[in-house]
């Protein structure tokens, strides 16, 4: 079990950017998830499903991609040191 079989496109805010990268040429590009329920009908699918159901948009390679959410958290880090 991964967070992709965990997660559904519906879970996910509107404002969650989605980064899909292609697996054999490296093309990437970031789609929110109102944009993929627009191309495919697929609200309740899983990420996985979402997943392997997308390729590649370069019309020459339409390879197999791999997903990762883009979070924008204004939180730094914890940058810690002994003073």
């Amino acid at each position: 079990m991964t967070w992709k079989t965990d997660l559904k496109l519906s879970d996910l805010d509107a404002g969650t950017e989605i980064e899909i990268e292609c697996k054999r040429c490296g093309l990437s590009r970031y789609e929110t998830p109102a944009q993929i329920r627009m191309k495919f009908d697929c609200q309740h699918a899983y990420l996985d499903e979402v997943e392997y159901s997308l390729c590649c948009s370069n019309r020459f390679c339409r390879g197999g991609v791999r997903i990762s959410l883009m979070y924008d958290d204004k939180n730094e880090g914890f940058v810690g040191g002994m003073a």
